[in-house]
C-alpha cells in the first residue's frame, strides 16, 4: 500500500523527527510512504490540490496561517483528505470535530504515539487507501480504487478508466469482481464494473459519471442500480 503524506510545521527538527518515525512505521508494516515537508501554511496551500496527499499533519501554531485556518480552507474543497493536528495541546476538540480532524499528535512526538495514530488511520481509512495491482505490458502498476471511474471488459482485456486515461491489463471480469468485493464497485452489466463513488446521476439505463461518460446498466441490474443510487445520494445529502 502506498501512502502520500505532507508535514506542515515551521520547525525543521519537528519535521525530521516525524519523518523518521513515519518511515520507521512504514518499514515495520510493509508500506510505501512518501513524505513532503513544508514550513508554512501559505506554502502548503500553494502546493495543495485535492488528492495531492492522503494525509496531512498540521501544526496548529504557525506564524502565517494557523493549522486550524489551513484545515478550514482545505475542507472547503476536499472532505476526504485525512488531517491530523500536530500540537502541544488537544484543546481544539470542537473545532476538530467541525473540520473532521482524524486525530491529534501531541508534541514532543513519541514513536508509540505516531504508531497509534497511523494504526487508527489505516483501519478507519482502509477502503479509501486500497489499491489494485495490475500488470500492463509486463510492468506492475498499482492503482488507487478511488481513482477508477469504471472498468470495461473487452475480449479478456480490462479497460480501466481513471483520471482521464485508460490502462489495459489482461484481466477477466470474474477475477476483478471477486477482488473488488466489499468496495464501492458494482457490476451493473456483463461487461462493466462501475465505481459508485464517481456516479453523478442515473438516467434511464445509464450511470452518468463525474467525468461525463455513460456506463450502461443491464435490465437484470437496473432495480439494484436504482436502489444503490438512492442510498448514495441520500448519504451525500446528509454528508455534503
Amino acid at each position: 500500500m502506498k501512502i502520500s503524506i505532507a508535514i506542515c510545521d515551521a520547525l525543521e527538527r519537528e519535521q525530521l523527527n516525524l519523518v523518521q518515525m513515519l518511515q520507521h512505521y512504514g518499514k515495520a508494516h510493509g508500506l510505501e510512504i512518501t513524505v513532503d515537508t513544508i514550513s508554512s501554511g501559505e506554502e502548503l496551500l500553494s502546493l495543495w490540490t485535492p488528492d495531492r496527499w492522503d494525509l496531512i499533519f498540521l501544526d496548529i501554531y504557525m506564524r502565517d496561517l494557523s493549522g486550524v485556518e489551513i484545515a478550514r480552507r482545505i475542507r472547503q474543497k476536499d472532505r476526504n483528505c485525512i488531517l491530523v493536528f500536530a500540537t502541544t495541546s488537544q484543546d481544539h476538540g470542537i473545532i476538530g470535530h467541525e473540520l473532521r480532524i482524524s486525530d491529534y499528535l501531541v508534541k514532543p512526538f513519541q514513536q508509540q504515539d505516531v504508531d497509534s495514530v497511523m494504526d487508527w488511520i489505516l483501519q478507519d481509512q482502509a477502503p479509501r487507501l486500497r489499491t489494485l495491482r495490475l500488470y500492463v505490458n509486463w510492468n506492475e502498476v498499482e492503482v488507487r480504487l478511488r481513482d477508477i471511474t469504471y472498468i470495461e471488459i473487452r475480449e479478456h482485456t480490462a479497460l480501466i478508466h481513471l483520471n482521464g486515461q485508460t490502462i489495459s491489463p489482461r484481466r477477466s471480469m470474474e477475477s476483478l469482481e471477486e477482488e473488488l468485493i466489499g468496495t464501492s464497485f458494482f457490476r451493473c452489466h456483463r461487461s462493466y464494473l462501475v465505481n459508485l463513488q464517481h456516479v453523478d446521476s442515473l438516467q434511464k439505463r445509464d450511470f452518468c459519471m463525474d467525468d461525463g461518460s455513460l456506463v450502461p446498466i443491464s435490465s437484470q441490474h437496473l432495480a439494484k442500480a436504482r436502489k444503490l443510487c438512492q442510498e448514495l445520494f441520500l448519504e451525500r445529502s446528509l454528508n455534503p
